[in-house]
């Protein structure tokens, strides 16, 4: 499993997911870059169990945090102040109450902050359309219109820093 934090001139998401995948042999965890993966240290190896227990009739696996607007990956409990050490406990108390549990989503679609996804999905797609918009939300729905599942990590929580870098000043 590869890990990459997708990047490409003017916000072409999509472009900058589709090279990456280009290069990959099986399975890639794409993240945000301004995503605090390392709260769980166990999340790799609960990534890699999910890739080994659900194969490739999973398309897309993701995971909880404290700011996003998808439902089933917002963590409701989760801190609500930046506090790290806060956000840490919360992913270590989550973790030891779901271990590498997962669950199967059928609601609305993803955000791509932390997409846990395989080549061939991406190829039987079509790959991912371009832009920057709407990106992660269209490679969702083609993943469900082609029959692969789509699962939350139940054990794995990120402190996702979204919207605070504008507060950076303030420190």
């Amino acid at each position: 499993m590869d890990i990459r934090i997708p990047y490409f001139e003017n916000m072409q998401l999509g472009k900058a997911y589709n090279r990456a995948m280009k290069s990959i042999k099986d399975w890639v965890l794409f993240v945000d870059h301004d995503l605090m993966l390392s709260l769980n240290p166990h999340y790799y190896s609960i990534c890699k169990n999910a890739i080994n227990t659900l194969g490739h009739k999973a398309g897309w696996i993701t995971c909880k945090t404290n700011r996003i607007a998808c439902g089933s990956q917002l963590e409701s409990g989760a801190p609500k102040g930046d506090n790290i050490i806060d956000h840490i406990g919360y992913a270590k108390n989550l973790w030891k109450q779901h271990k590498d549990t997962y669950t199967l989503c059928n609601g609305t679609p993803f955000s791509g902050f932390f997409m846990l996804t395989h080549k061939k999905a991406w190829e039987d797609v079509g790959g991912f359309k371009d832009g920057f918009l709407g990106v992660d939300n269209d490679y969702y729905n083609k993943l469900k219109e082609n029959g692969y599942g789509t699962y939350v990590l139940n054990g794995v929580y990120v402190y996702h820093l979204y919207k605070l870098k504008g507060k950076w000043n303030d420190y």
